[in-house]
């Protein structure tokens, strides 16, 4: 499946299904970041960040987020898709040198931390931009929905990505 054609089925699942759940009153599953997440490395990053600003816009309008309280998504998966090289260097082993980078033979622990810190970092922008008035409340929903968010993630990574 191409990359528009999966980021198109992502959006509407998200929009449709995965914002129509809210779990203890504040914790929503955001699994739109994977088609950012999951580009290929060798992907041109102009592409990247207008990918990422565009999947956040139309997940903004489609939220209905953009009419209440602005662009959140889109500024937060802007960021995240201009700093994803970053949390790619984290987890590889190349260092700097993150062009041979495949994410088909990720083990557990560096899918983990890649999904745990990028999923974070998206949801503490996402949330702030949100309530910016209570950073405990921000810190709080943040962490129950990246934990919820990234349980998700690695269940799609290894149903669809993984190689065997």
């Amino acid at each position: 499946m191409n990359i528009i054609t999966s980021a198109i089925l992502i959006i509407l699942l998200q929009i449709f299904v995965l914002n129509e759940f809210l779990f203890f009153e504040y914790i929503n599953p955001y699994l739109y970041i994977i088609s950012i997440l999951f580009l290929p490395i060798q992907t041109n990053k102009v592409f990247i960040l207008i990918y990422g600003f565009s999947i956040g816009l139309i997940i903004d309008i489609g939220s209905l987020t953009f009419q209440d309280i602005g662009p959140v998504h889109a500024i937060s998966t802007l960021t995240l898709a201009y700093l994803r090289n970053s949390f790619v260097r984290i987890i590889s082993i190349r260092g700097y040198n993150i062009q041979e980078f495949d994410f088909n033979y990720l083990n557990f622990y560096r899918l983990c931390l890649y999904l745990t810190s990028a999923t974070f970092f998206h949801h503490f922008l996402l949330f702030n931009f949100s309530y910016l008035a209570n950073i405990f409340y921000t810190l709080k929903i943040s962490l129950f929905s990246t934990l919820f968010s990234v349980t998700f993630l690695i269940s799609l990574y290894y149903i669809f990505y993984k190689k065997q």
